[in-house]
């Protein structure tokens, strides 16, 4: 049996995502693995266990248990709950990314407008375009 690694960072890879010949139980700690490197990265593990259960929303002492290998079942509903964190990880990364790729778009607009504002005019509202449209998109998905 392997030792329980003491921080995240002694997770091993096979814990960081989730395959279908997996069984329940290894799919469950895969997606607390998930769940503590998002919500507590730089913490150790006894400290970030009950964060992610409060993010996944089930109890620090199942968490535990099911990290720990310990849970003699693995109950459909929790599973339906780690998944729903994970999605929920997955939406923030990527609303994140969209908001980076608007900024990026704007700095490089704001660029061109610096060198010849007349001359780039075409691609200066391309680029602002593109932008806002990203940041349109990003918070129609965060008020969804």
């Amino acid at each position: 049996m392997e030792a329980n690694p003491k921080s995240l960072g002694d997770l091993p890879k096979a814990y960081q995502s989730s395959t279908p010949d997996m069984t329940v139980a290894i799919q469950a700690r895969a997606h607390i693995g998930a769940v503590l490197q998002f919500v507590a990265p730089q913490l150790p593990l006894k400290s970030a266990l009950p964060r992610a259960a409060a993010f996944i929303g089930i109890n620090a002492r199942r968490a535990r248990a099911l990290w720990n290998r310990e849970a003699r079942a693995v109950l459909a509903e929790e599973i339906h709950a780690l998944e729903a964190a994970r999605a929920r990880i997955a939406e923030r990364i990527i609303t994140r990314e969209m908001h980076q790729h608007a900024n990026t778009m704007e700095l490089y607009a704001a660029r061109l407008a610096s060198v010849d504002p007349e001359g780039n005019r075409a691609e200066i509202d391309r680029l602002r375009r593109m932008a806002q449209r990203a940041r349109h998109f990003a918070s129609d998905e965060e008020a969804a």
